[in-house]
């Protein structure tokens, strides 16, 4: 029994290993290179996040995500200009830095590489 119990745990286990992946993430549209970029990918609300973060660059900043075990998930980053760790936002709630939130699928066969564009947004 215990011996059969050990086959499925490492069966299971390398499963989990071979699913896990690296994701490159090419972020484009970052207005200058005050603060940082940081990204979370997350399957769902009950899972736990990959997170990365790198400092911002003008125009393209590239981040990798160590290990993402899910085939799709939800990417959610933001340019934190300020390094305050948080997505400021104005009196109204609405995002004063720039973001961007994008769903995802990896392929198996293709190394995982998402290309996403920042949204700063202009209020009037």
């Amino acid at each position: 029994m215990k011996r059969l119990l050990l086959i499925v745990l490492g069966v299971v286990c390398c499963r989990m290993g071979v699913c896990a992946q690296d994701v490159t993430v090419e972020v484009r549209g970052i207005r200058n290179a005050k603060g940082s970029i940081l990204v979370m990918a997350q399957k769902d609300e009950t899972s736990k996040p990959v997170y990365a973060m790198v400092k911002a660059a003008e125009r393209t900043a590239i981040v990798v995500l160590k290990d993402v075990p899910w085939e799709k998930f939800t990417l959610s980053l933001f340019h934190d200009e300020n390094e305050n760790m948080d997505l400021d936002k104005d009196e109204q709630g609405r995002p004063l830095e720039g973001y961007v939130r994008e769903k995802c699928k990896k392929e198996s066969d293709k190394p995982a590489t998402v290309k996403v564009e920042l949204y700063y947004p202009i209020y009037k």
